[in-house]
């Protein structure tokens, strides 16, 4: 294959054949950078249609090892936001109902959190399990290890650096490749969109949907995909040990009602009715389990359910912003809340920095609360002599107005593959 002859048809704006691309991929590890970056431009600027990117999201997974494919086996995916916890709780409580949960899941980069971030802020939790334990492991949340699509990571890395991640064929490829190699029946698609989302507008996140909806389909998976507003934070606990400290709650049946509307819709399009296992407990038990089969100590394990913050870090130092006037709140900017979190310590900006666990926030009144002048509004545990512009941003990403907000669903639509385009 002439690799200048083949980036020079996608330039053009012409479709890649499935043995073109299936040829790119597979000697990948050979092509020198540059022009893994100009076929990535091409892509970006020209798009992918609906088949180059159902033969990448098939070349990338058949490139890596698989899990054993099985019936009762499903999963869960978000594009990302903040306070996100909702695989933590998920994961557990479809196990409790009898389903197979072999869920591969990323750090945070930026302003989002990291579901991997997270559970390692819990002492000796195990995120890289080789893919043999995997197999024998009926519940788990684990990194993508090198054998599952390693050509994904080749490409998100030059992705990165070279302005091309936007683009739809490319992020549905690296998500399906590696959610398809889970050996999995069912996957649900949390698509957000909003200021503090990856996809700013809903016709953006719309079209992703439609993508991963419809090559996930193609490649054997029932899938189906939510459109979440992501404008405001999801919960009241962000950070890492914090939203650890919400996930017990959450299973213990006492979470924030934005928070558990998600994870009881996700289930339901999962095809579980997770009711009964929070309230009887079964899902907070099988948390427990998996953290324990993932290395946590079971002394530990019991200790972080009966008292989370004798077990998690917590940054030393409490900021709490008041209301400097009655009425109510309007808003609460998520992606300012998220951005100052990822500066505090909590997040990094490029990948591999160490963050700070035990930093975060805790929101005491959402939106569409009524707030009397010098009621807390948030507490941020940060470090001793934190930024005093982090503070005033923080504070600047508050609005309380006179008239109360009217709160409706995060849930805008949901997406199957009957409302999919073939093009």
């Amino acid at each position: 294959m002439h690799i200048p002859r083949l980036l020079a048809k996608k330039r053009d704006g012409h479709a890649l054949e499935q043995n073109e691309i299936e040829w790119f991929i597979h000697h990948l590890h050979q092509i020198p950078n540059e022009q893994i970056g100009a076929f990535l431009m091409a892509c970006q600027i020209n798009g992918l249609n609906a088949q180059e990117t159902t033969y990448l999201t098939k070349a990338m997974l058949e490139k890596g090892e698989c899990l054993p494919k099985q019936d009762d086996a499903v999963d869960k995916h978000s594009t990302g936001g903040v306070g996100d916890k909702m695989s933590l709780i998920l994961a557990p409580a479809l196990r409790a109902c009898g389903a197979i949960v072999p869920m591969l899941a990323g750090r945070g980069l930026a302003h989002t959190g990291g579901t991997i971030d997270k559970l390692e802020s819990i002492p000796g939790f195990n995120s890289g399990l080789a893919i043999e334990e995997m197999i024998k492991n009926p519940c788990f949340i684990s990194r993508q290890t090198p054998e599952i699509a390693p050509t994904d990571s080749i490409l998100y890395a030059i992705r990165d650096v070279t302005a091309t991640v936007p683009c739809i064929g490319l992020i549905t490829a690296s998500i399906l490749s590696k959610k398809a190699a889970e050996g999995i029946k069912s996957l649900v698609l949390d698509v957000k969109f909003g200021r503090a989302a990856f996809m700013q507008h809903s016709e953006d996140a719309r079209a992703l949907a439609e993508s991963m909806v419809r090559v996930g389909t193609e490649l054997g998976i029932e899938v189906v995909a939510q459109l979440t507003q992501m404008d405001h934070p999801i919960g009241c606990m962000l950070g890492n040990s914090h939203e650890i400290v919400e996930t017990i709650d959450c299973l213990k049946g006492a979470g924030p009602h934005d928070t558990m509307e998600l994870v009881h819709a996700q289930a339901n399009a999962l095809g579980f009715d997770i009711t009964e296992a929070i309230s009887n407990g079964s899902a907070l038990n099988e948390f427990k389990s998996m953290l324990e089969r993932q290395g946590v100590d079971s002394s530990i394990a019991q200790q972080l359910i009966d008292d989370p913050w004798s077990v998690l870090q917590r940054a030393p130092q409490q900021y709490t912003l008041h209301a400097e006037q009655s009425g109510f709140i309007a808003d609460l900017d998520a992606l300012v809340i998220g951005q100052v979190l990822c500066e505090a310590g909590a997040g990094r900006s490029v990948q591999g920095a160490e963050i700070h666990h035990g930093i975060g926030i805790k929101i005491h009144h959402h939106i569409g609360s009524k707030v009397e002048e010098g009621d807390a509004i948030l507490t941020m545990d940060g470090p001793f002599g934190i930024d005093v512009q982090l503070i005033q941003r923080l504070k600047n990403s508050i609005t309380i107005s006179d008239y109360q907000v009217a709160t409706s669903s995060r849930i805008l639509e949901t997406v199957t593959i009957s409302d999919c385009s073939t093009t």
